[in-house]
């Protein structure tokens, strides 16, 4: 199944991630593509460093990053070490190891040690995709545990669960286009403000913006109307448009 950029943001736009990788030119382009999922990325370029970033976060925010992301040859620290230092502090930390096709002697322990996904060198973006949006999950799921539900009631019998982006009615799937569901994470992101025009076309049509129009943006939601009935999806008079539930 392929994700798409907007499906993981819509996960990943709020946490923070380190990153660990003692390649330079690695290290920057990887970083470039992580920024534009993540509202925060720390950076370092060994385990050392890595792991005095980890602390620091902690002692000045009170809470851990939401992902690591490691290579696994690095000096002074390799990403073995680091893993097993991060597990201590925090067993539950969602971990990301980054290895090259040469390295296959350490998947095992690392399996051990308890990680479930990898991305290999040279990084494939639509494979970072998937990687980030099952760990975003794991981890969303894990919070959802302990304080939240992932499941909005729109109205009677209409739920919109905010982890998978599927809109139910009376326990039934109801099928929506990829506009459409890019237009219900808006609103749900939104709740009850206005969601303006610029951010539902740069949400629309992010790689696409030439195709971007009112008109267009009409009919997406004349359809929507009438698959959330029971709830309102209101115009604001040259500002954008707020869902009422």
């Amino acid at each position: 199944m392929m994700i798409d950029f907007h499906t993981v943001y819509s996960l990943t736009q709020d946490m923070a991630l380190l990153y660990i990788e003692d390649d330079p030119s690695f290290l920057e382009e990887s970083s470039e593509v992580f920024g534009e999922l993540f509202y925060t990325v720390h950076t370092a370029t060994h385990g050392e460093e890595g792991l005095e970033k980890y602390l620091s976060f902690f002692r000045n925010t009170s809470k851990h990053y939401d992902i690591v992301v490691t290579d696994i040859n690095m000096p002074k620290m390799d990403g073995i070490a680091l893993i097993k230092k991060i597990y201590e502090i925090h067993p539950n930390q969602i971990i990301i190891v980054v290895s090259a096709h040469n390295e296959p002697q350490y998947l095992l322990e690392l399996v051990n040690l308890g990680i479930e996904q990898f991305l290999l060198k040279p990084n494939n973006y639509d494979t970072i995709l998937n990687v980030f949006h099952k760990s975003a999950s794991k981890f969303l799921r894990s919070i959802h545990k302990e304080t939240e539900t992932f499941q909005i009631s729109l109205g009677t019998g209409l739920l919109w669960d905010k982890q998978t982006s599927v809109l139910y009615e009376n326990n039934e799937v109801i099928k929506l286009t990829k506009n459409e569901t890019l237009l219900m994470q808006v609103f749900i992101k939104n709740r009850t403000k206005i969601s303006t025009l610029q951010e539902i076309f740069d949400t629309l049509w992010h790689n696409e913006p030439h195709l971007a129009c009112a008109e267009t943006l009409k009919s997406i939601i004349s359809r929507l109307r009438k698959k959330i009935s029971t709830s309102t999806i209101e115009n604001v008079y040259g500002l954008g448009y707020r869902l009422v539930y």
